[in-house]
C-alpha cells in the first residue's frame, strides 16, 4: 500500500463545500453534506463517510481542505477571534446602556463565528484541569496533541503544492 492518496477527488471537495458553506447558506449536517456529495445513501452509510471523511486520521486531506476552506471565508469576511470577541463586546455593553433587545444582533455575530469555525457543536467530557497537570504530563499531553494533528498539518502542506483547483 503506498500510503493515503495525494489529492482530493471531486466527491470530497464537494463534500468540504457543503460542510463550510451549507446549502443556500444555511449550515448542514455531516450526513446530509455526504449525500449531497453522492455518497451511498444505503443503510447508515451517509453518516459514516461524514463522520469519517471529518476524522484526520482517515482523511487528513478532506480535513486540510476544510480547514484551508474556512480559512478563506474568514479572510473574506474580515473574520478574527480577537474581532469576533471584540463585536461580541460590543453588543453585550449596547445591551447593557441601551436596555434594548439585542438578540439579532447577538445571534448574527455569533452565526459569523460559526461559519468561521470558532463554535463546534460537541460535547466534551473534562476530566481534571491542566493546572492540576505536571509538567512531564503537560508536554506528554502537547506530543500527543501534535501528534493528534500531523496527518493535517502535512495535508496542508501538501495542499498548498497542488494547483487549486475548483469544485
Amino acid at each position: 500500500m503506498s500510503g493515503p492518496p495525494k489529492q482530493l477527488t471531486p466527491q470530497q471537495m464537494k463534500f468540504a463545500h457543503l460542510i463550510v458553506y451549507g446549502v443556500e447558506g444555511n449550515p448542514i449536517t455531516k450526513t446530509e453534506a455526504a449525500k449531497r456529495a453522492g455518497y451511498s445513501d444505503t443503510g447508515n452509510w451517509c453518516s459514516v463517510a461524514g463522520s469519517e471523511l471529518t476524522n484526520p486520521n482517515k482523511y487528513p486531506l478532506v480535513c486540510a481542505y476544510i480547514s484551508n476552506l474556512r480559512d478563506e471565508v474568514r479572510q473574506k469576511y474580515g473574520i478574527s477571534f480577537e474581532g469576533h470577541l471584540e463585536e461580541l463586546g460590543k453588543i453585550r455593553d449596547r445591551g447593557k446602556v441601551d436596555n434594548r433587545n439585542l438578540a439579532a444582533a447577538a445571534t448574527t455575530e455569533i452565526a459569523r463565528g460559526k461559519v468561521a469555525g470558532y463554535y463546534i457543536d460537541q460535547k466534551i467530557i473534562r476530566h481534571g484541569k491542566i493546572d492540576d497537570l505536571n509538567l512531564d504530563q503537560l508536554y506528554e499531553r502537547m506530543k500527543t496533541i501534535k501528534q493528534k494533528n500531523e496527518k493535517v498539518i502535512e495535508a496542508k502542506k501538501l495542499l498548498a503544492k497542488t494547483p487549486k483547483e475548483t469544485a
